[in-house]
């Protein structure tokens, strides 16, 4: 299985957009207000260091995955509950990312439609396309991408004579940097999860340029993310997206061009299929392949169904939408976010850096 930087680009920038878009607005609202543009734009810098620090990581072990180099790494022992932990983790995260696409449908089109039916189709479309391997997902990234991107410039182009720029100021809110610190906390942790990249760099086939092509990929989900922030504000103010459940929704169901072109929530609905299904088939791959290799499985692809009823299990357990996208949120934010995404990767970087330098010192001088 191989994966070019192309490849990488569009896989980071799809599995970082559908879901920010979607569920960071609210929350960045409520915290910072004014100041939302402002807190967006730190948590785009915020992912892109989680993003580096990861790339970094798994380039100290390019032909390894995240699974096969931490036991390397801290030991075997240490390393490998590290890695149960993580598929865990993984496996958990995958649940409820289904289940919050599932919810938003089943708001917003098919009200009466059960959720496990929305659940279990979505789950088998993403286990058909990864069974064939991360190839596949990145194929699919290639065409998904750039579809997003259209998108995001025909919202822009409609939007436009409903804008009013001057809502945008001031920048910095009455009650000073907390507000946006505070608010940039939920979008800093849901674009982080580019974390993810230490199991996809041993996949790529030019590794000079995984650096630039990771940081380029979250840095234009940054920058769609910051557009539809700011379009939220001179839209419809600084009050109003922190009192609705998915604004970016709404603002599409308010552009209308001259009663003509309308109804464009259903662009955002297959936009958010087509991320979400990038971004589940990456967990999905990810748990799999990691479980695999940790469980010395031969065939990865035997580990799949196992994953993905585990997955569909995570996401039938949250009784209702707040369990879903406000109190696993919450833990992503408060736990996930600064240990899992930050923390452990930037400990095993240095710890990593300083093993492979002391083995270097070690080597005999050449005459």
């Amino acid at each position: 299985m191989k994966l070019t930087n192309y490849q990488l680009f569009w896989l980071l920038f799809s599995m970082e957009t559908g879901m920010s878009v979607m569920l960071v607005i609210a929350p960045t609202f409520r915290a910072a207000h004014q100041g939302s543009p402002l807190a967006t734009l730190l948590a785009g810098i915020a992912a892109l260091l989680v993003t580096f620090v990861a790339i970094k990581l798994s380039l100290l072990y390019p032909e390894d995955t995240f699974v096969e180099y931490v036991p390397k790494i801290i030991g075997d022992w240490l390393g490998k509950t590290i890695v149960f932990a993580y598929l865990l983790l993984w496996t958990a995260v995958a649940g409820i990312v289904l289940r919050e696409y599932a919810d938003f449908v089943h708001l917003t089109l098919f009200d009466k439609t059960p959720i496990w039916v929305i659940l279990l189709f979505m789950l088998l479309v993403i286990v058909y396309g990864v069974q064939g391997g991360i190839q596949i997902v990145g194929r699919c990234s290639e065409v998904i991408g750039p579809i997003i991107v259209f998108n995001v410039i025909l919202f822009r182009i409609f939007s436009l004579k409903d804008l009013h720029p001057d809502r945008l100021f001031p920048l910095m809110p009455s009650g000073g940097w907390m507000p946006v610190l505070s608010g940039s906390a939920p979008a800093a942790s849901f674009m982080s999860e580019s974390a993810m990249v230490v199991m996809l760099i041993a996949f790529i086939g030019n590794k000079r340029k995984a650096v630039a092509t990771g940081l380029w990929s979250v840095g234009l989900a940054a920058v769609v993310l910051l557009n539809v922030v700011m379009d939220a504000i001179m839209m419809l103010g600084n009050t109003v997206p922190a009192k609705l459940q998915y604004p970016v929704y709404s603002l599409s169901q308010y552009i209308s061009v001259m009663e003509f072109v309308q109804n464009l929530d259903i662009l955002l609905v297959v936009g958010m299929s087509f991320t979400v299904f990038v971004k589940l088939g990456l967990y999905l791959f990810m748990t799999s392949y990691g479980t695999a290799r940790l469980f010395r499985v031969k065939a990865w692809s035997r580990t799949l169904p196992i994953v993905a009823c585990l997955v569909f299990a995570v996401a039938l357990f949250p009784r209702n939408v707040d369990e879903s996208q406000v109190i696993f949120p919450a833990f992503w934010k408060n736990v996930a976010y600064p240990i899992f995404l930050f923390g452990i990767p930037l400990l095993l970087w240095m710890i990593g850096s300083a093993r492979k330098g002391t083995k270097r010192s070690r080597l005999p001088k050449a005459p």
